[in-house]
Protein backbone atom coordinates (compact mmCIF):
# COMPACT_ATOMS: atom_id res chain seq x y z
CA UNK A 1 0.00 0.00 0.00
CA UNK A 2 2.90 2.36 0.71
CA UNK A 3 4.22 1.93 -2.85
CA UNK A 4 0.75 2.45 -4.33
CA UNK A 5 0.32 5.64 -2.31
CA UNK A 6 3.66 6.94 -3.61
CA UNK A 7 2.78 6.14 -7.23
CA UNK A 8 -0.63 7.77 -7.00
CA UNK A 9 0.79 10.78 -5.17
CA UNK A 10 3.56 11.12 -7.74
CA UNK A 11 1.12 11.11 -10.64
CA UNK A 12 -1.57 13.30 -9.11
CA UNK A 13 0.24 16.59 -8.75
CA UNK A 14 -0.15 19.88 -10.66
CA UNK A 15 3.14 19.61 -12.57
CA UNK A 16 2.53 16.09 -13.86
CA UNK A 17 -1.08 16.89 -14.77
CA UNK A 18 0.08 20.00 -16.64
CA UNK A 19 2.76 18.05 -18.52
CA UNK A 20 0.21 15.39 -19.48
CA UNK A 21 -2.05 18.12 -20.89
CA UNK A 22 0.90 19.47 -22.90
CA UNK A 23 1.77 16.02 -24.28
CA UNK A 24 -1.81 15.16 -25.17
CA UNK A 25 -2.30 18.59 -26.73
CA UNK A 26 0.85 18.12 -28.81
CA UNK A 27 -0.34 14.72 -29.98
CA UNK A 28 -3.69 16.20 -30.97
CA UNK A 29 -1.95 18.88 -33.03
CA UNK A 30 0.23 16.20 -34.65
CA UNK A 31 -2.95 14.35 -35.62
CA UNK A 32 -4.38 17.62 -37.01
CA UNK A 33 -7.00 17.94 -34.26
CA UNK A 34 -6.14 21.59 -33.99
CA UNK A 35 -9.04 22.89 -31.94
CA UNK A 36 -8.66 20.18 -29.32
CA UNK A 37 -4.86 20.47 -29.34
CA UNK A 38 -4.79 24.24 -28.90
CA UNK A 39 -7.48 24.00 -26.21
CA UNK A 40 -5.42 21.49 -24.23
CA UNK A 41 -2.24 23.56 -24.57
CA UNK A 42 -3.99 26.73 -23.43
CA UNK A 43 -5.53 24.77 -20.57
CA UNK A 44 -2.09 23.41 -19.60
CA UNK A 45 -0.58 26.91 -19.51
CA UNK A 46 -3.49 28.25 -17.43
CA UNK A 47 -3.33 25.23 -15.09
CA UNK A 48 0.42 25.50 -14.46
CA UNK A 49 0.20 29.29 -14.10
CA UNK A 50 -2.56 29.04 -11.52
CA UNK A 51 -0.78 26.43 -9.40
CA UNK A 52 2.43 28.50 -9.49
CA UNK A 53 0.91 31.59 -7.88
CA UNK A 54 0.90 32.79 -4.27
CA UNK A 55 -2.81 33.44 -4.76
CA UNK A 56 -3.47 29.70 -4.94
CA UNK A 57 -1.36 29.15 -1.83
CA UNK A 58 -3.37 31.82 0.00
CA UNK A 59 -6.59 30.05 -0.96
CA UNK A 60 -5.84 26.34 -0.50
CA UNK A 61 -3.13 26.54 2.16
CA UNK A 62 -5.06 29.16 4.07
CA UNK A 63 -8.25 27.10 4.03
CA UNK A 64 -6.39 24.02 5.33
CA UNK A 65 -4.71 25.98 8.12
CA UNK A 66 -7.84 27.91 9.14
CA UNK A 67 -9.42 24.70 10.48
CA UNK A 68 -6.87 24.70 13.31
CA UNK A 69 -6.73 27.89 15.40
CA UNK A 70 -3.40 28.82 16.93
CA UNK A 71 -2.99 27.58 20.51
CA UNK A 72 -0.04 28.89 22.50
CA UNK A 73 2.16 26.26 24.12
CA UNK A 74 1.34 27.49 27.62
CA UNK A 75 -2.40 27.17 26.88
CA UNK A 76 -2.24 23.59 25.57
CA UNK A 77 -3.60 20.79 27.78
CA UNK A 78 -1.29 18.33 29.48
CA UNK A 79 -0.81 14.92 27.91
CA UNK A 80 1.26 11.77 28.22
CA UNK A 81 3.41 12.41 25.15
CA UNK A 82 4.16 14.96 22.45
CA UNK A 83 4.12 13.17 19.09
CA UNK A 84 6.09 15.09 16.47
CA UNK A 85 5.44 14.16 12.84
CA UNK A 86 8.61 14.23 10.77
CA UNK A 87 9.14 15.89 7.41
CA UNK A 88 10.33 19.34 8.37
CA UNK A 89 14.01 18.51 8.77
CA UNK A 90 16.87 17.06 6.76
CA UNK A 91 20.25 15.56 7.50
CA UNK A 92 23.35 14.20 5.79
CA UNK A 93 25.96 13.66 8.46
CA UNK A 94 28.62 12.83 5.84
CA UNK A 95 28.35 16.37 4.46
CA UNK A 96 27.13 18.57 7.30
CA UNK A 97 27.27 17.73 11.02
CA UNK A 98 24.12 19.61 11.98
CA UNK A 99 20.44 19.09 11.23
CA UNK A 100 19.15 21.13 8.30
CA UNK A 101 15.90 23.00 8.90
CA UNK A 102 13.33 22.96 6.09
CA UNK A 103 10.02 24.81 5.92
CA UNK A 104 8.31 22.48 8.40
CA UNK A 105 10.99 22.85 11.09
CA UNK A 106 8.47 24.96 13.03
CA UNK A 107 7.06 21.60 14.14
CA UNK A 108 10.24 20.80 16.06
CA UNK A 109 10.30 24.23 17.68
CA UNK A 110 6.69 23.86 18.78
CA UNK A 111 7.27 20.38 20.21
CA UNK A 112 10.16 21.81 22.23
CA UNK A 113 7.95 24.69 23.41
CA UNK A 114 5.30 22.25 24.61
CA UNK A 115 7.89 20.14 26.44
CA UNK A 116 9.48 23.17 28.12
CA UNK A 117 5.99 24.36 29.10
CA UNK A 118 5.60 21.09 31.01
CA UNK A 119 2.80 19.70 28.83
CA UNK A 120 4.16 16.14 28.56
CA UNK A 121 7.14 14.14 29.89
CA UNK A 122 8.31 12.80 26.53
CA UNK A 123 8.66 13.96 22.93
CA UNK A 124 8.31 11.32 20.22
CA UNK A 125 9.58 12.27 16.74
CA UNK A 126 8.21 9.79 14.20
CA UNK A 127 9.53 9.09 10.71
CA UNK A 128 12.53 7.70 8.86
CA UNK A 129 15.67 9.74 9.57
CA UNK A 130 14.35 11.59 12.61
CA UNK A 131 17.21 10.37 14.81
CA UNK A 132 19.75 12.16 12.60
CA UNK A 133 17.67 15.24 11.81
CA UNK A 134 15.17 16.13 14.54
CA UNK A 135 16.96 14.85 17.64
CA UNK A 136 19.95 17.25 17.35
CA UNK A 137 17.64 20.26 17.07
CA UNK A 138 15.51 19.10 20.01
CA UNK A 139 18.68 18.89 22.09
CA UNK A 140 19.72 22.38 20.97
CA UNK A 141 16.28 23.65 22.00
CA UNK A 142 16.64 22.32 25.53
CA UNK A 143 14.89 18.94 25.35
CA UNK A 144 17.08 16.34 27.08
CA UNK A 145 17.75 13.18 25.11
CA UNK A 146 16.42 11.17 28.06
CA UNK A 147 12.98 12.66 27.33
CA UNK A 148 12.98 11.71 23.62
CA UNK A 149 11.53 8.46 22.24
CA UNK A 150 12.26 8.06 18.54
CA UNK A 151 10.10 6.08 16.13
CA UNK A 152 12.28 5.89 13.01
CA UNK A 153 10.61 3.30 10.78
CA UNK A 154 7.43 5.06 9.58
CA UNK A 155 7.53 6.16 5.93
CA UNK A 156 4.22 8.04 5.78
CA UNK A 157 1.48 9.39 8.05
CA UNK A 158 -0.44 6.11 8.12
CA UNK A 159 2.63 4.25 9.37
CA UNK A 160 3.33 7.09 11.82
CA UNK A 161 -0.03 6.41 13.45
CA UNK A 162 0.33 2.63 13.52
CA UNK A 163 3.88 2.57 14.91
CA UNK A 164 3.35 5.35 17.44
CA UNK A 165 0.31 3.61 18.91
CA UNK A 166 2.30 0.41 19.26
CA UNK A 167 5.13 2.18 21.08
CA UNK A 168 2.83 4.08 23.40
CA UNK A 169 0.42 1.30 24.30
CA UNK A 170 2.69 -1.72 24.71
CA UNK A 171 5.66 -2.60 26.86
CA UNK A 172 7.94 -2.34 23.80
CA UNK A 173 8.48 1.33 24.67
CA UNK A 174 12.24 1.74 25.23
CA UNK A 175 12.04 4.43 27.92
CA UNK A 176 12.60 2.81 31.34
CA UNK A 177 11.08 5.77 33.21
CA UNK A 178 7.67 4.96 31.71
CA UNK A 179 6.38 2.12 33.93
CA UNK A 180 4.30 -0.69 32.49
CA UNK A 181 1.23 -2.27 34.07
CA UNK A 182 -0.03 -5.61 32.77
CA UNK A 183 2.23 -5.16 29.73
CA UNK A 184 0.55 -1.87 28.85
CA UNK A 185 1.94 1.61 29.41
CA UNK A 186 -0.24 4.36 30.87
CA UNK A 187 0.38 6.67 27.90
CA UNK A 188 -2.89 7.31 26.07
CA UNK A 189 -3.31 11.02 25.45
CA UNK A 190 -1.00 12.74 22.97
CA UNK A 191 -0.37 16.23 21.70
CA UNK A 192 -0.06 15.75 17.94
CA UNK A 193 2.38 18.25 16.44
CA UNK A 194 2.56 18.86 12.71
CA UNK A 195 2.10 21.70 10.21
CA UNK A 196 -1.37 23.24 10.35
CA UNK A 197 -2.00 22.41 6.66
CA UNK A 198 -1.16 18.75 7.38
CA UNK A 199 -3.23 18.45 10.55
CA UNK A 200 -6.60 17.50 9.00
CA UNK A 201 -5.19 14.37 7.33
CA UNK A 202 -2.98 13.58 10.32
CA UNK A 203 -5.92 13.60 12.74
CA UNK A 204 -7.86 11.39 10.31
CA UNK A 205 -4.96 8.92 10.14
CA UNK A 206 -4.48 8.77 13.90
CA UNK A 207 -8.17 8.33 14.63
CA UNK A 208 -8.33 5.61 12.00
CA UNK A 209 -5.10 3.72 12.67
CA UNK A 210 -4.31 4.64 16.30
CA UNK A 211 -7.74 4.40 17.87
CA UNK A 212 -6.21 3.55 21.25
CA UNK A 213 -4.86 7.09 21.59
CA UNK A 214 -6.66 10.28 22.50
CA UNK A 215 -5.58 12.90 19.96
CA UNK A 216 -5.16 16.57 20.86
CA UNK A 217 -4.06 18.62 17.82
CA UNK A 218 -1.13 20.98 18.46
CA UNK A 219 -0.54 22.63 15.06
CA UNK A 220 2.40 24.79 14.00
CA UNK A 221 3.82 26.24 10.77
CA UNK A 222 1.16 28.73 9.59
CA UNK A 223 2.96 29.99 6.47
CA UNK A 224 -0.13 30.31 4.26
CA UNK A 225 -2.00 32.12 7.02
CA UNK A 226 0.85 34.62 7.38
CA UNK A 227 0.85 35.18 3.61
CA UNK A 228 -2.93 35.57 3.51
CA UNK A 229 -2.73 38.23 6.22
CA UNK A 230 -0.71 40.53 3.96
CA UNK A 231 -2.29 42.99 1.49
CA UNK A 232 -2.99 41.53 -1.95
CA UNK A 233 -0.26 42.41 -4.46
CA UNK A 234 0.25 41.96 -8.19
CA UNK A 235 2.95 39.38 -7.53
CA UNK A 236 0.27 37.15 -5.96
CA UNK A 237 -0.94 36.29 -9.46
CA UNK A 238 2.55 36.00 -10.95
CA UNK A 239 4.00 32.45 -11.30
CA UNK A 240 6.81 31.42 -8.98
CA UNK A 241 8.66 28.08 -8.96
CA UNK A 242 8.68 27.95 -5.15
CA UNK A 243 4.91 28.42 -5.10
CA UNK A 244 4.47 25.50 -7.51
CA UNK A 245 6.32 23.31 -5.01
CA UNK A 246 4.28 24.34 -1.96
CA UNK A 247 1.00 24.30 -3.88
CA UNK A 248 1.80 20.78 -5.03
CA UNK A 249 2.05 19.80 -1.36
CA UNK A 250 -1.36 21.39 -0.71
CA UNK A 251 -2.83 19.55 -3.73
CA UNK A 252 -1.39 16.25 -2.47
CA UNK A 253 -2.78 16.94 0.99
CA UNK A 254 -6.31 17.41 -0.32
CA UNK A 255 -6.14 14.34 -2.57
CA UNK A 256 -4.69 12.25 0.27
CA UNK A 257 -7.33 13.32 2.76
CA UNK A 258 -10.30 12.57 0.53
CA UNK A 259 -8.67 9.40 -0.80
CA UNK A 260 -8.33 7.97 2.71
CA UNK A 261 -11.72 9.23 3.79
CA UNK A 262 -13.66 7.85 0.81
CA UNK A 263 -11.65 4.79 -0.25
CA UNK A 264 -9.70 3.39 2.72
Amino acid sequence: MYLLNKIVGGCLNPLVIGLVLVIVGGLCLWRSWRKTGFGLLVGAVAWLWLWSTPMMYRWIGGSLESEWPVVKAEDAPTADAIVLLGGGMGSNTNVYPYAEMWNGADRVWHAARLYRAGKAPIVMPTGVGERESTLPLLRDLGVPESAVVIEDKARNTEENARFVEKLLTTSDNPKPQLPSTNNHLPTKKILLVTSAWHMRRSVLMYRKYASGLEIVPAPADYEATVLAGRPFHFKDIWPDAAMLMVNSAMFKECIGYWGYRLVR
